[in-house]
């Protein structure tokens, strides 16, 4: 492969680099540029930094205190709730939160069984 370059005298062909194109010389180059700006350094950047893993709170630590506080908030809410205008849901709800039903456990029920129990569990519902 070659390339022509026009001149005043005329069209001059260049032979191509043994090596290969000229294109591929040009990849060449960025690839090797593009890994020479990857290297990463920590300049910069403090020891406690580096090491901030150690003082991170767990997910353990974190969903215990949103426990809590979700906890505290449902009881301040139940404080302040008015009884006289609770609607049939709200009744209704209460008292599966008392036989200790939730969505999780009815979907748990249905699942549980042959096919044919499953599909009459549903439509009973």
């Amino acid at each position: 492969l070659s390339l022509l370059r026009p001149s005043p005298a005329g069209p001059v062909v260049v032979p191509a680099s043994p090596g290969g194109n000229a294109e591929s010389e040009h990849d060449e180059q960025d690839e090797n540029h593009a890994e020479a700006s990857a290297e990463l350094s920590n300049e910069g950047v403090s020891q406690l930094d580096l090491r901030s893993e150690e003082e991170r709170v767990t997910e353990a630590q974190k969903n215990e205190r949103v426990k809590k506080q979700l906890q505290t908030l449902s009881s301040e809410l139940a404080e302040a709730r008015d009884e006289t205008k609770k609607t049939q849901n709200d009744v209704l709800h209460a008292e599966n939160v008392k036989a200790g039903r939730d969505k999780y456990k009815t979907l748990r029920q249905i699942r549980s069984g042959n096919t044919k129990q499953r599909i009459d569990e549903f439509e009973s519902m």
